[in-house]
């Protein structure tokens, strides 16, 4: 059955010569695997900038429930990004969100809401000239509650961490941090963000089984120090 659907690409990797195989999380049905033959080739007809992680697509699918691999008849990026690709501090940030997505999408079923918050959020970081700095703790934050194990403030969230033994982050001002809108300026300095951010990452792994750890998480501490 073709189905159209709108996506955002997760993860690919190389398969055979030419193919990839490709994760999206897509607004119909959830996070789906797709197999692209030829995307390598010269004469492809999707090119391989359209599957790197995060890119916003529109898609045409053919699509079986209870089969693993899946197929794109269509595919064009719906919201072409302007400077994520070409920002070290964006890309960065992209690389660590996606690593952090992979991880954590796994249900094969429409979330209209949280492909909504998804495609908001990577517009959102392309389009901000300035304050993105706690990006990526805001986003953590709000992903944790469409997860289902979202903390309803910083109380319960550190109390969380202290009782499974994890060391809890020294922070006054995190109820202000995830209750403000992106690009809300809250300052944050270089080891308080690192502290915060581990803490978020701990508090991850306390709720998603094989979360393990973020292979792109020192590059991000490097870029934004």
């Amino acid at each position: 059955m073709l189905t159209k659907t709108q996506g955002i690409v997760i993860s690919y990797m190389r398969y055979r010569e030419t193919s990839i195989l490709v994760n999206v999380y897509t607004a119909e049905m959830g996070i789906s695997s797709y197999i692209e033959n030829g995307v390598r080739s010269a004469k492809a007809k999707h090119k391989m900038a359209l599957f790197q992680p995060l890119t916003l697509l529109d898609l045409d699918v053919y699509h079986k429930p209870g089969k693993g691999l899946h197929r794109i008849s269509e595919a064009k990026c719906f919201f072409p990004y302007q400077a994520i690709p070409f920002d070290i501090a964006k890309s960065s940030l992209a690389l660590f969100l996606s690593e952090v997505l992979s991880k954590v999408l796994k249900e094969e079923e429409a979330n209209p809401a949280l492909f909504e918050f998804l495609s908001h959020s990577m517009q959102y970081l392309d389009r901000a000239s300035e304050h993105f700095e706690n990006f990526h703790l805001q986003f953590l934050w709000q992903l944790a509650a469409f997860l289902g194990f979202g903390a309803d403030n910083a109380a319960e969230f550190y109390q969380q961490l202290k009782a499974a033994g994890c060391i809890v982050p020294n922070f006054t001002e995190l109820d202000a941090l995830i209750h403000a809108d992106y690009g809300h300026s809250i300052v944050l300095h270089r080891a308080e963000r690192k502290e915060l951010l581990a803490g978020m990452l701990n508090y991850y792994q306390l709720h998603m089984e094989n979360f393990g750890e973020i292979r792109s998480l020192q590059i991000l501490q490097e870029v934004l120090a």
